[in-house]
């Protein structure tokens, strides 16, 4: 019965992913549609000035894929209302499993998603279909 214990909290670790978001403002903005094209950017490569809203972080099981882990801070960045994903960052985090002899530890099982949610403060005017200025 111990042992099944110990696999099913090592799947449990490996397996999901699970989405926080910690916004800096007081009023809610309004959310992105699903369809609205979340850019993840380092800033020392961003050239419009924005603002930092608050972060997105995801802690997911090793074994997830990374292209669903960074669509979900995408989903979570669109309902904070961001325009933009800026130093995403991941870190790769272990777990232990309690035993009889204490924890033993599993090694790298999960990896730790992290990145600063923007809003632009001017309007990219080629974006929307308008020629820049002179």
């Amino acid at each position: 019965m111990k042992r099944l214990m110990v696999i099913a909290a090592i799947f449990t670790l490996t397996g999901c992913v699970s989405v926080k978001t910690v916004p800096f403002e007081a009023t809610a903005r309004t959310p992105k549609s699903n369809d609205f094209p979340i850019e993840i950017l380092e800033s020392k490569d961003v050239t419009r000035p924005y603002k930092v809203i608050g972060f997105v972080q995801a802690n997911a099981g090793k074994k997830h894929s990374t292209a669903d882990t960074l669509e979900r801070l995408r989903t979570a960045a669109r309902q904070m209302g961001a325009d933009a994903l800026i130093d995403l960052k991941n870190q790769p985090i272990g777990a232990g499993v309690p035993s009889d002899g204490g924890m033993i530890y599993s090694g790298h099982v999960r990896e730790l998603w992290k990145a600063k949610a923007i809003v632009w403060e001017t309007p990219n005017r080629a974006a929307d279909g308008h020629p820049p200025p002179c």
